[in-house]
């Protein structure tokens, strides 16, 4: 099937997400009848599954399904970790960021905050507050230190 039906489908899903969750399901429907391994797709579902509908499973199947495609996708890698932080599994959590840092998948930003939030979801509040720290040598903008520094501040608090 044509690319750019697929990808027409996929972006007015996107441009719906999350105003719209009719159209946006309805839209990555389309998209994934198309084109099954359609990676962006399939990652725009993890995620809406994720955060709209709160189907942890579900958002770590269709991650993992986008994982299996192209292991080496940074957008698949990024909802499968979602996924498994939502579901509480984070050993397997741990193992994939060895693996995406084993193959450069994420700037050091992303790998420190997923390091951090696994960190504090365990309770190992010490090792999380050092992981923030790191990330404040990271920051790309005003709004990831003023979210980082917040961050920081209600670890220290706790």
């Amino acid at each position: 099937m044509s690319t750019q039906l697929v990808t027409s489908y996929y972006l007015k899903a996107y441009d719906a997400y999350p105003f719209d969750l009719a159209e946006t399901e309805e839209q990555l429907n389309y998209a994934l009848a198309y084109d099954p391994e359609h990676i962006p797709s399939l990652c725009l579902k993890s995620q809406y599954y994720l955060h709209m509908l709160n189907w942890p499973k579900e958002a770590k199947d269709a991650a993992e399904q986008a994982m299996a495609i192209d292991p080496e996708n940074a957008c698949a890698a990024a909802a499968l970790m979602d996924s498994l932080i939502a579901l509480q599994l984070y050993s397997e959590a741990l193992n994939l960021l060895n693996y995406i840092t084993s193959k450069s998948l994420f700037k050091p930003l992303y790998v420190y905050w997923y390091m951090f939030k696994i960190m504090e979801l365990r309770g190992y509040l010490k090792i999380a507050i050092n992981y923030c720290k790191m990330l404040l040598q990271y920051v790309e903008n005003e709004a990831q230190q003023n979210e980082i520094e917040l961050s920081l501040k209600r670890l220290k608090m706790k």
